[in-house]
């Protein structure tokens, strides 16, 4: 039997030597949808503490806490973005309109067709008034349409979540908003999983290169399926309200479009400011506006149909 010569031999041994190495040197990263459904988890769990367990007033510095974080990322995607704001101004505004609203409806005794417009009126006239000192800002009309958007975006849509809560008793207000986000992010998950295992075709490349028309159908198959699984299950109730079949399909498929309009608008605004995500301290998702985004359209189309469609149960 033919020997091996030697120097092989120890050049074979001294490359295995060198590609083994202690087990603690490796780092175990953990996969994105595991961090992503450890989030949420977590953040379902947190939602169902607010809207079952804290009383009404409780329920206001935890939604003013996540509007003045959805109004910092918005604020902060702007410079990156060229676009000049108030950023200071904008937050304080937009927590103030949502504090009127708040009460606006958990408060009978106020006058309700007039605080809204009110406090808009004060918002336009703050932003205004701040403008005049800035002799040197060459672009007045972009600060103050940045400052104003700042609050429309994340403030303003954010409102709808009261009205949604206090519109026809807390009671069932928070089973509506339960139903809203299981619609919504159902059809999120629907459109990731599908998307990623049969996407093909490219929705709006130009805003948002993964997002394809398979995941899209994908998306509102899942919503749909929620919908109607919602009704079947809770016997043609969502909260306070009744809803038959049609309605269950009407709300599923309009939900998961405005969900998908929703995200495709914040992807406008990151892809402007050249960033991934609008903030990181969310583990797999980011920051609050990429947990809200697909929320932000869905809830005052759900509370326009409400009002339209719906009847409040006998």
């Amino acid at each position: 039997m033919a020997r091996l010569p030697r120097a092989r031999v120890r050049r074979r041994a001294r490359r295995l030597r060198q590609t083994s190495s202690p087990f603690w040197r490796h780092q175990v990263k953990v996969p994105a949808l595991i961090q992503r459904t450890v989030s949420g988890v977590l953040i379902i769990a947190a939602l169902l503490g607010v809207l079952f367990w804290l009383p009404p007033i409780g329920m206001l510095p935890i939604l003013l806490a996540v509007a003045a974080l959805a109004s910092f990322e918005f604020f902060k995607l702007l410079p990156a973005a060229n676009i000049p704001r108030y950023p200071w101004i904008g937050t304080l505004c937009g927590l103030l309109f949502l504090v009127g609203v708040w009460f606006e409806y958990t408060r009978p005794d106020m006058v309700r067709p007039v605080i809204e417009p009110a406090l808009l009126f004060a918002l336009v006239t703050t932003i205004l008034i701040r403008q005049f000192p800035q002799k040197e800002n060459p672009r007045p009309l972009e600060t103050m349409a940045g400052t104003i958007m700042g609050v429309l975006y994340a403030p303003f849509l954010l409102s709808f979540f009261p009205r949604l809560m206090f519109q026809w008793g807390s009671a069932g207000g928070g089973w509506l908003i339960l139903y809203l986000v299981f619609v919504v992010k159902m059809s999120d998950v629907g459109a990731y999983f599908v998307g990623c295992s049969l996407g093909r075709h490219k929705l709006c490349p130009r805003i948002s290169p993964k997002k394809t028309w398979e995941g899209f159908f994908g998306g509102l198959v899942f919503a749909l399926t929620t919908s109607v699984f919602w009704w079947k299950l809770a016997h043609g109730h969502v909260g306070a309200l009744a809803i038959t079949l049609p309605h269950a399909l009407a709300l599923g498929l309009l939900l998961a479009l405005m969900g998908v309009l929703g995200d495709l608008a914040e992807s406008i605004l990151k892809r402007a400011a050249n960033v991934k995500d609008s903030a990181s301290y969310i583990q797999g998702m980011g920051g609050i506006l990429d947990v809200l985004d697909s929320l932000l359209l869905a809830a005052p189309t759900l509370y326009v149909y409400a009002l339209l469609f719906l009847k409040p149960t006998s």
